[in-house]
């Protein structure tokens, strides 16, 4: 048989292989994760920009979630969400502090940026969420600065 020929006759287990590979992710992801959305308030106004991020408290199975809060909403979509049980939760908002910092390989000027909420929402967060399953997960963070 010629070269050529080998390769016209692997071509269908090729195409079957490759077809089997595009189709695992979808059965791969896990129905125990949950959809979560919500709303993040300063001082009664809506968190401009932060980030948001659940972690399992004990006897919570399963991954930690985490988003990306604008005008203070955020959603994890379903795929990338936690599985229902308690979880702590971390609020971070950064903001530019007025200090630079140099590049070591362009020499440009960085602005530094610090955290800005206090600590009981983020490194010794005090906030908690029960997140469900089956239902919509719909949280509200109303923090404030002191």
């Amino acid at each position: 048989m010629t070269r050529r020929r080998r390769n016209i006759a692997r071509l269908p287990l090729v195409v079957l292989v490759l077809a089997v590979l595009t189709m695992l992710p979808v059965g791969c992801a896990d129905a125990r994760r949950q959809s979560i959305e919500g709303t993040v308030t300063l001082d009664g106004q809506p968190l401009a920009e932060g980030c948001i991020r659940l972690l399992p408290r004990e006897g919570t199975p399963g991954p930690t979630a985490g988003a990306t809060i604008k005008d203070g909403r955020f959603a994890i979509d379903a795929t990338k969400g936690t599985f229902a049980g308690s979880f702590r939760v971390e609020i971070v908002a950064m903001r530019p502090n007025g200090r630079f910092a140099v590049d070591p390989e362009t020499g440009e000027k960085i602005p530094l940026r610090e955290q800005y909420l206090p600590a009981r929402y983020n490194t010794q967060s005090e906030l908690t969420a029960e997140i469900a399953e089956g239902r919509p997960n719909e949280l509200v963070f109303e923090i404030v600065s002191r």
